[in-house]
């Protein structure tokens, strides 16, 4: 294990020391040449050593409060102007002695060993613990965690939102295509007006073979007569029966009126009687009356049967959009 870390430790510190051994012994050599042009070669070499010296301790002293996180000015401002002037030098040395190929080389050698050297003071400085690098590695994976949940949750949110929104426009869509359908029943039904008054024909609903034999006035107590057909071309056109009377002998069982009143107390008005005319309160409260009177709810039908078993009249169109509103009402209420 300490062999595998020795190891380690040599190839991450091999470069930048092997660069700054040879930008050392190069510099003293171009130094020392340099000078002994101006003075004896010992003395040059002397004043190259020392150079050199100086430009070592101040990357050493540097490299060591990098590495201890402290602020060291002074070595870190030396070693950049030693680096600044090594570049000089050996720029310059190439130029006299050599080429210019040389001279950008000689210079670009301790740029190299300076950079160098700072990555792996970096490196050295911020490595971690085996430890700590795990624990880094749980808070970074439940982070990860905890986006991907929100991004799956805001997902979630926008998709429910979209698919309301999409219900919401079928359902507008829907209302729209029944309005219309309303509109064209209204439009078509003008188109049948009565030649005399000039008012639309309103066809009761739910016409039943009694109504009919009743209006073409052929009646009897075993059902239409066989000897005159129920259509002919004899038959004068049909009228709007002005008022809906209690059919005589009809043989209908006479109601309770009782429930009658009391529907009409909470409703606040006079109690309705039959054979008198109504108000549009009390026909109210006679159709609420009568339709509640059986369960499931008693239909426009049998409603208007019970109306006139119960004796009471109005006219069939009055009665018709009276029940329509009532039916309306309970509908807003439901």
């Amino acid at each position: 294990m300490e062999l595998k870390a020795a190891m380690r430790r040599a190839a991450h510190w091999g470069l930048p020391v092997g660069l700054t051994g040879l930008s050392l012994g190069w510099t003293v050599y171009a130094v020392g040449e340099i000078l002994s042009r101006q003075a004896p070669a010992p003395l040059a070499l002397t004043v190259a050593g020392i150079y050199d010296a100086v430009w070592l301790y101040a990357l050493a002293m540097e490299t060591a409060h990098r590495r201890q996180g402290s602020n060291g000015r002074l070595p870190a401002v030396l070693g950049w102007v030693f680096l600044v002037t090594s570049v000089g030098v050996l720029f310059t040395h190439g130029l006299m002695y050599a080429s210019p190929v040389v001279a950008v080389i000689g210079a670009v050698v301790p740029a190299a060993a300076k950079a160098t050297l700072i990555m792996a003071v970096e490196r050295e400085a911020t490595r971690i613990s085996p430890e700590a690098q795990q624990q880094i590695d749980a808070v970074r994976s439940a982070t990860r965690d905890q986006v991907a949940i929100g991004r799956a949750v805001t997902r979630a949110k926008a998709d429910r939102q979209k698919t309301a929104a999409v219900l919401e426009r079928e359902e507008h869509k829907a209302r729209g295509k029944a309005q219309k359908e309303r509109h064209k029943a209204a439009k078509d039904l003008e188109k049948v007006a009565d030649p005399v008054t000039g008012t639309p024909q309103e066809v009761p609903a739910l016409f039943s073979n009694e109504d009919l034999a009743r209006v073409l006035g052929q009646w009897s107590d075993e059902g239409v007569s066989p000897g005159v057909s129920p259509v002919s071309p004899q038959v004068d056109p049909v009228s709007p029966v002005p008022e809906i009377l209690a059919p005589e002998g009809a043989g209908h069982a006479p109601l309770d009126l009782s429930g009658l009143a009391e529907v009409a107390a909470v409703a606040g008005v006079e109690t309705p009687k039959p054979g008198e005319p109504l108000s549009e309160e009390q026909l109210t409260v006679v159709l609420r009356w009568l339709r509640h009177s059986e369960n499931p709810p008693l239909s426009y039908r049998k409603a208007l049967a019970a109306y006139r078993a119960a004796g009471f009249s109005a006219k069939e169109e009055r009665v018709r959009k009276a029940y329509a509103a009532l039916i309306d009402a309970e509908d807003a209420d439901a």
